[in-house]
This record gives C-alpha cells, structure tokens and sequence, in this order.
C-alpha cells in the first residue's frame, strides 16, 4: 500500500513535471518567435538588397515592381518600408515618372519626416524630384496643423447650442447669461452695450441734475436760455441711454429664451506666422 508520506512525495513530482513542461513550452515559443523574427528581418533585408542592385544595374522596372510586391506585406516594419517607398520613387525618376515618384516619396516622408538623401550617392535628378515631394510634404503639413489650430481655435471661441436653459443671470444684466450657456461671443457684445448704455445713462443723469440746477439759478433769461439748451442737451441724452439700455435689455432676455438673430461667428484665417480673426453675422 502507499502511505501518506509516498503520495505527498508522487504529488510534488508530477507538479515539477508539469512546471517543468510549461517552462519548456514557453522557452520553445519565445525561441521559434526569436527564429521567425530573425528570419523575417534577414528576408526584408535580402529583398532590399536585391532592389538596390536592380536599380544600380539599371534594372528600373524589376526594381520597382520588386518594391511594390513587399510594399503590399502588411507586416514589413516602418523602417523598411520607407527604404521601398524611397527605391520605388528612385524607379520611377529613372523612368521619366516624376509625378509618381513624388507620390512615393511623400509616403516616406509620412513614415519618417527627417529623411534626406546623400548628395554624393544620389543623382541630381533624384534630388531635385525629392526636394519637390519633401516640399510639397512641408507645405501639407503645414496646412494640416494650419487646420487643426483653426478647429481647435473655433472649438474654443465659437459659439455652441445651450445645455441648460435660462439662469438668474439673464434678470441681472444683458449678455451674462449668454456667456455662462457657451454663446460667448453674443453675450460680451450684448454685455459692452449694455454696460455702456448703463453708463452712459447715469452719466447724463448726473450731469442733467447739475445743469438743472445752474439752469434754475440763471439771473438774466440770456444766460437762462444758454443753460436751458445744456441742461436739454443732458435730458435728451438720458432719454436715449435709458431707452437704448432697455432695448438691449429686452433684446437679451428675448434672446436668451429664443437665441435670435443676428448669429455670430468667428472667422479665424491662420497664415505663416500670424493669423487674422473677424467676425461674421448671420440672420
């Protein structure tokens, strides 16, 4: 019979063995992975040779035809690929297909932007056609971040439908609440003409007062009349502040439950170094 002690002991043999036969497997798979990945590499490596001494020997089209059958293996690592884009566009310059070739060239310029050429090793033809595609590749790029600074600039500037409706901002004062719900650019303009109708209005109301009082204290009619047209001068100024301020109160509060127009938009035009930023009106 088997004790105890004899089934303990079988038990951690079995348990080694099959720790054992998992380490194995593992090392066997990361080997044969190691093997597979050297062996691709060498192949990518060997074909590129093979292009560049198609094309040294003046072989054009087997050269480019060779690249553009690795080029459709969707496993061939950025590096290399470059080098196929590059011998495909070197193909196609000795072929008279300038227009291609730049196509092609651009493509490695979108894997690795900082490629260039030896001067020494490279024909003249080459490159001047690759400083066409790398001119070319620049200024696209350069339209593309132009782009994406211009939406990201409107993301933040122009104006975007409400998610909530009215505050008690909007009873305080024109433009707030517009402002607090993303409508920005409506609400500081609605906020400016508020504040300086508001102003302006206190300001005449102040100085309407005053003439009022030297218009009243005038000894001679002379100088009664001079003081009058002043004091109507303030009176009339406070009349249209006021009105123009509860205008554009109402405007505001109109607004903000029915978003009228005229609607707003920020055109913003980026060049080179600098960008220009206008404002458009819609109805």
């Amino acid at each position: 019979m088997i004790n105890g002690a004899q089934l303990s002991v079988m038990d951690m043999r079995h348990g080694a063995g099959r720790q054992t036969a998992v380490w194995l497997f593992f090392a066997f798979l990361s080997t044969f992975s190691t093997v597979t990945f050297a062996q691709t590499t060498s192949q990518v490596d060997s074909t590129l040779l093979s292009i560049k001494s198609l094309f040294d020997n003046g072989s054009y089209i087997s050269a480019e035809l060779q690249a553009r059958r690795m080029l459709e293996d969707k496993t061939v690592s950025d590096s290399a690929r470059v080098q196929l884009e590059k011998y495909v566009g070197f193909s196609l310059v000795a072929q008279g297909k300038n227009e291609s070739a730049i196509e092609h060239f651009i493509n490695a310029l979108k894997i690795d932007s900082t490629l260039t050429l030896d001067p020494v090793l490279t024909s003249p033809k080459i490159l001047s056609v690759f400083e066409t595609a790398k001119r070319q590749f620049n200024s696209q790029a350069q339209k593309e971040q132009s782009q994406a600074s211009e939406n990201q600039f409107l993301k933040r500037n122009l104006t975007t439908e409400p998610e909530q409706g009215p505050t008690y901002r909007a009873i305080l004062f024109p433009g707030w609440d517009q402002i607090h719900r993303g409508r920005t650019t409506k609400g500081y303009i609605l906020l400016g003409a508020g504040a300086v109708t508001a102003i302006s209005a206190i300001a005449s109301d102040f100085l309407r007062r005053d003439a009022r009082s030297q218009y009243l204290a005038a000894a001679t009619p002379a100088l009664a009349s001079s003081r009058y047209k002043t004091y109507n001068f303030y009176y009339q100024s406070e009349f249209y502040s006021v009105s123009a301020f509860v205008l554009v109160y109402v405007y505001s509060e109109l607004d903000d439950f029915l978003n009228l127009p005229p609607y707003f938009k920020i055109d913003y035009s980026p060049q080179t170094n600098t960008g220009s930023v206008g404002l458009q009106l819609h109805f």
